[in-house]
Parts: structure tokens; C-alpha cells; sequence
């Protein structure tokens, strides 16, 4: 049997655990063995342990920690401790949720790691689908300068590596973009959104509604910048980022489709000018 799986890919800082709560409350199941919840993220991750550990292996393998800039080449994935760990990691997605018919995980790292994950998901035979979660990099900016004392320009090159390189091979498979602020601004019409574009089943209301009252916080978003604000992106990169961001916000805002040529082609321009921007690091 064929079960369904949707990914909620993003870079971190940008609501990836806020969204993945909302597809529970679709109906998709994430699992039930999750990293405890931390001060920073009080209402949880809402990360699979397993999909964590494993995405934390194939970073060591290819020698990166989850806040090195440093792009992944196409070569990096063809190792043999990486090929390894595609049979270990497709293991245990067969033991631990591929008995269900509609189901998902979250990790900020699976980003970067999308020809990992393809792969796997193939010799799972899951019908994959993604929910891309964005965010306007500046916020993600500050949120990581509080956390990690990270400056703007290593956060921009960190957003950067996560969002363009491997955006291109979820290219015409069910995908939707949803932008954090967005989400807490209007939550019930986004996870309609969501359920709408991935065709999921009609979601129970009543878990809509504890998301809303349960989950959300606003206390817990602490900057919010508008989409077209420029002032924070005076650099090449700064800019490179935000112009990035601002192609993402219009798919989250549905003024293109994921499926839109317009929307490819444009984005093509931003994966040759990252490639010289890091070529040039």
C-alpha cells in the first residue's frame, strides 16, 4: 500500500514546529516519541527523536553541524556511509509510520538534505508531499542573534543554503508555502489553505480550534517585519535573502502557483546568483 507522506521543510527559526502542530491537527500523523519541549520553544518541536538522529548522522557524515553555511554538492550524497544511512533511515520510516495512510515529519535540516529524503521516500513508495515554512529573514535574523549571538551575515548565509539549493527537486509535487506571520495572523483559513492545497481530508474542526487556543502564542514571536521591508538587507547578500524570501512569500500569498513556470524561472535566477555569492565565500 501507498501511504502519503508531507514534509514540513524550512529553515529554522521560520515556524516550522508551529506548522507541523497544525498538520496533527489535519489529521497527519507525526509520530509519538518528540524532542522535549525547551525554553526557546516552549510549546514544542514537534521532531520525530529517530528523524533527528538520523538527520544529525548524515550531517556528520558529509562533516557539518546544523549551523555550518557551507553548501552541499550533489557528489556529497553519493557516499557510501550516506547510501548507508538511506537504507537505515528507510527502515525506520517503514517501522514507524509508513503503516499510516497519511503521515509526516518535521526537521529543519531535511531542507538541505532533500536528495537524502527523496531517495528515501522512493524506496519507501510514499507519495510525497511538502509544506515549505518561511519566514522574513530578518526576523530569523534576530531570533538566532538572541540565541546563538549569530551575526546577520552568517544567518543570511545559513537561510541561504537551507532554501535554495535542493528547492528545485520538490518541483512538481504537491507543495505549499506558508509564511509563519501569516499563519498566526489567520490560522484557521492557512490550515484550510494547507488541507485544501495538498487534498487532505476534511479536517475536524474541533482540533483546529485547540490548535488555535492551545498552541499558537503570540508572547512567543518576538519581531515581526513586513515582507517588502529592506532596511535590515544593505548588502549583496542581504539583498540576494530578501529577494529570495519575497519570490516564497508570493507562493505564500497565491500569487503564483507552485506549479507556475514564472515562479521556476524566477528562482533559477536566484539559484545562479547564490551560486556565485557562495562561490565567492
Amino acid at each position: 500500500m501507498t501511504s502519503r507522506a508531507v514534509l514540513v521543510v524550512g529553515m529554522h527559526r521560520s515556524g516550522t514546529s508551529a506548522i507541523a502542530r497544525g498538520l496533527a491537527a489535519l489529521g497527519v500523523y507525526l509520530g509519538n516519541d518528540f524532542l522535549d519541549a525547551q525554553p526557546e520553544n516552549p510549546t514544542g518541536y514537534w521532531e520525530d527523536k529517530g528523524i533527528v538522529e538520523i538527520d544529525e548522522r548524515v550531517l556528520k557524515a558529509l562533516n557539518l553541524r546544523w549551523d555550518d553555511a557551507a553548501p552541499i554538492g550533489p557528489a556529497g550524497f553519493r557516499r557510501l556511509r550516506i547510501r548507508m544511512l538511506q537504507f537505515a533511515a528507510a527502515r525506520y520510516l517503514k517501522r514507524t509510520f509508513a503503516s499510516h495512510p497519511l503521515w509526516g515529519f518535521k526537521d529543519p535540516r531535511t531542507i538541505r538534505l532533500l536528495p537524502f529524503w527523496r531517495a528515501v521516500l522512493r524506496s519507501c513508495r510514499a507519495d510525497d508531499a511538502y509544506v515549505l515554512a518561511i519566514r522574513n529573514p530578518r526576523s530569523i535574523e534576530h531570533s538566532l542573534f538572541r540565541r546563538q549571538s549569530m551575526n546577520a551575515a552568517t544567518a543570511q548565509r545559513l537561510w541561504l543554503v537551507h532554501m535554495v539549493p535542493y528547492l528545485h527537486l520538490i518541483r512538481g509535487r504537491p507543495m505549499v508555502v506558508v509564511d509563519y506571520d501569516l499563519l498566526m495572523r489567520e490560522p484557521r483559513p492557512q490550515l484550510e489553505r494547507i488541507a485544501r492545497r495538498l487534498d487532505l481530508p476534511e479536517p475536524d474542526p474541533r482540533e483546529i480550534d485547540r490548535f488555535v487556543a492551545e498552541f499558537l502564542d503570540e508572547t512567543l514571536r518576538h519581531s515581526v517585519f513586513a515582507p517588502d521591508d529592506d532596511a535590515g538587507a544593505p548588502t549583496e547578500l542581504g539583498r540576494l535573502t530578501q529577494h529570495a524570501y519575497r519570490l516564497l512569500y508570493d507562493l505564500a500569498m497565491d500569487r503564483y502557483d507552485p506549479s507556475d513556470n514564472s515562479f521556476w524561472m524566477a528562482w533559477e535566477e536566484i539559484e545562479r546568483a547564490y551560486g556565485s555569492s557562495s562561490a565567492e565565500c
